[in-house]
């Protein structure tokens, strides 16, 4: 069982657990993503806050975590009795560019509901934390040190399962996650009520939620309203139930006040929400591989990824906005990892971390402790083996990734070579459903394009690894018969999709699929391909063993408590509002203004704010409570000092009695590192002030039905 969780059920019993929600031990972390069991509610009051720990998680009663909600993949919080829930404008930009067209263009325009029959269903179920649990010990059952790498993974999954089937029959209403907290060490059982209904009531115009677009995407200053609003609803019965027009809506046992008074620098504030996924017990040797091999590989496909869309939607509005969401998502990821690689390469973390696993090894005598000794030695050395192997393999098999997933005609090549390769008879529905979605691309030249490059790049790399040259490729990449041959294929050539799909459908016994040009390319690489993909796979088996071990000896070289690894389970975060020097004779104040807007708009496509926009956030004689006293100015963007990643996108940012004056959106440029490391000198975080968001929804959005349900009046 994890160290601190046999110390913890010393103090409290799992009945206490749930009750008192917090934790009366103190440690001193390095980190501040807490489990709700992790924290310490005297440090927090010493911090500033002003509330018990019965209200902000009590499973017995009422308190902050019912207004708290996992929407989709980011936070979101009640914020009204008929299930109003507020969250990013990002968050929900993939489901409002799916409800748009040229003649009804709610990404551009925006969307307000005047009243609940005209909200638009969205895909973003919501998941309400009701409970949880420490089940270490029951899905560790049946392992010892012993236990080789694949029947651990195994034996985990079937214990997980076991736990989950077990208690979704105990709660047929609930939604059941084990969730791992410490690799191959500790986990937690999670109960949430599931709420699949949920429709789009607000999104703000796209110059306003997205403005600054990628240019100011990861910056400070920052002056977007990045907020929209959803609302779930549930059966007549009061139960969670699927999309119907005569659900009604979600009655939260409890909802946020929002308090639009505003903050001064230096007040105390936090956060709750489900932040993704962060690597801080990791190896040197992983720190090293993001560093030089994953993150800048990816980084630099992402953005060739995102100028091929741009360049084949270039004047086709549709198309635009098909590829709004993917360009969005991918534009978000590249800026991120050009952060960490920025951020890894002007810290120390890689340095550091190495040093400590230098350490590892002689933390224990070799003559007084040969078997503590050996473990550590062997536990380091073969951590760094799979990580060198990584290495090794690591570009080949992002790019196989990138052929498989980001290229739907390698992908469906690679299907119908897995038929060839095992005589699969190709006419199941599985199969058939796989191609027919495949085949309904956006733009097919670009999907021509994308392939092309991929299968250039795979030739490239698997001969300048020392692969002798092939038939159709060299280190120049596909050579002139490649491309020739490609071009030939059933998917580069005069067919359309459409015209292919139906002739598959009408006769797939003489569909010529197992001569298609392209499979002989895909055919040559394939033993490479297959090849990186199963290092990739054992070494991770490895690793996961390996990790538990790893841990335990960090534990004992830094005699310190780990808070687990982010994973998309409830966390704590909180801090100050807080200005920062991100760089020599750089100092940044922790507020933005509406002038701000104004000073950018037009300079840039990215600051595009039209006419129309720009009368309604130029207002006359507004109400003091918009305007920052010291400054006169109405406020748009905060910035603090507490730790979030992604996932805590749309998490509410609370005073220190609860209130919400504010929505986390994002992070500085400096903290995308977070998800390595987090240092109180770089990490910001990014919200939007509550204060603005009415500012949007009175005067932009004109939604005073909305106000009016949150009962604010101006």
């Amino acid at each position: 069982m994890n160290r601190f969780f046999s110390r913890f059920a010393q103090v409290f019993s799992a009945t206490s657990l749930l009750i008192v929600g917090l934790s009366q031990i103190s440690f001193k972390p390095e980190e501040g993503m807490f489990p709700l069991n992790y924290l310490n509610i005297n440090d927090l009051k010493n911090a500033g806050i002003k509330l018990e720990a019965d209200q902000i998680f009590n499973p017995s009663g009422v308190s902050l975590t019912d207004a708290l909600v996992r929407v989709g993949g980011c936070t979101g919080s009640f914020i009204s009795e008929e299930g109003l829930i507020i969250t990013n404008h990002h968050c929900v930009y993939g489901n409002v560019a799916r409800l748009s067209n040229k003649d009804h263009n709610y990404l551009e325009d925006g969307f307000v509901a005047g009243d609940k029959s005209a909200e638009l269903p969205v895909s973003m179920p919501c998941r309400i934390t009701q409970s949880y649990e420490d089940v270490s010990d029951e899905v560790l059952k049946g392992l010892d040190e012993n236990t080789d790498a694949k029947t651990r993974l195994m034996t985990i999954a079937a214990n997980i399962k076991t736990i989950t089937e077990r208690e979704q029959k105990a709660n047929p209403e609930l939604d059941i996650e084990v969730s791992e907290m410490f690799v191959g060490k500790s986990y937690t059982l999670f109960r949430y009520v599931l709420l699949k209904d949920v429709r789009l009531v607000m999104a703000p115009p796209l110059t306003v939620g997205q403005f600054g677009g990628d240019s100011d995407n990861w910056e400070w200053p920052r002056h977007n309203g990045d907020f929209s609003l959803v609302r779930a609803y549930v059966g007549k019965d009061g139960k969670p139930a699927p999309y119907n027009k005569d659900n009604i809506p979600y009655k939260p046992k409890n909802t946020l006040k929002i308090n639009p008074n505003g903050t001064k620098e230096g007040d105390f504030v936090f956060i709750m929400g489900y932040p993704g996924r962060t690597f801080r017990h990791e190896s040197g040797s992983y720190l090293k591989f993001q560093q030089e091999v994953q993150l800048p590989v990816i980084q630099q496909f992402y953005k060739q990824y995102i100028d091929w869309m741009k360049e084949y939607s270039d004047g086709d509005v549709n198309k635009r906005l098909a590829f709004a969401g993917t360009i969005q998502g991918m534009e978000n990821t590249e800026k991120n990892y050009r952060g960490k690689i920025q951020g890894l390469r002007r810290t120390d973390v890689v340095a550091q971390r190495l040093s400590q696993d230098a350490q590892l090894k002689s933390i224990y005598n070799a003559e007084t402790q040969p078997r503590e000794y050996e473990f550590a030695k062997t536990t380091m050395a073969e951590i760094e083996k799979s990580w060198a192997l990584k290495t090794q393999i690591g570009k080949l098999y992002l790019y196989s990734t990138f052929l498989d997933n980001q290229s739907k005609i390698g992908h469906i090549g690679n299907v119908l070579l897995r038929i060839q390769n095992e005589k699969t008879q190709p006419l199941n529905s599985e199969i058939m459903a796989d191609a027919e979605k495949s085949l309904k691309v956006i733009d097919w030249k670009m999907e021509q394009h994308v392939v092309e490059s991929i299968l250039d790049d795979l030739y490239k790399i698997v001969c300048l690894s020392g692969k002798s040259s092939f038939k159709y490729g060299n280190q120049q990449g596909l050579n002139a018969d490649g491309k020739k041959l490609l071009h030939k294929s059933l998917f580069m050539g005069s067919k359309s999709p459409e015209a292919i799909l139906a002739e598959w459908k009408k006769s797939p016994q003489k569909f010529n699929y197992k001569k298609d040009a392209l499979l002989l390319i895909l055919a040559e690489l394939q033993a490479d391909i297959n090849n990186a993909k199963l290092v990739w796979s054992n070494t991770g088996l490895e690793l996961t063993k390996l990790m538990p071990r790893y841990i335990s000896l960090r534990e004992k070289l830094l005699q310190s408590q780990f808070i687990p690894d982010a994973n998309s389970t409830l966390r704590l975060t909180y801090g100050y509002i807080r200005s920062y020097s991100p760089n020599d004779g750089e100092h940044h104040s922790p507020y933005t203004s509406l002038d701000g807007i104004f000073e950018k708009a037009n300079t840039s496509n990215d600051y595009r704010l039209p006419q129309m926009v720009a009368d309604k956030l130029r207002k006359e004689n507004i109400p003091q409570i918009f305007k920052d006293p010291k400054t006169g100015k109405v406020v748009v963007g905060i910035l603090y000092n507490m730790d979030t990643t992604g996932g805590n996108s749309g998490s509410p940012v609370l005073n220190d009695r609860g209130e919400l004056i504010g929505i986390n959106f994002d992070r500085s440029f400096t903290a995308t590192i977070n998800d390595f490391a987090w240092n109180e000198k770089y990490s910001r975080s990014i919200g939007c002030d509550i204060r603005y968001v009415i500012y949007v929804l009175k005067y932009v959005s004109e939604a005073d039905h909305i106000l009016k349900e949150l009962n604010i009046s101006l």
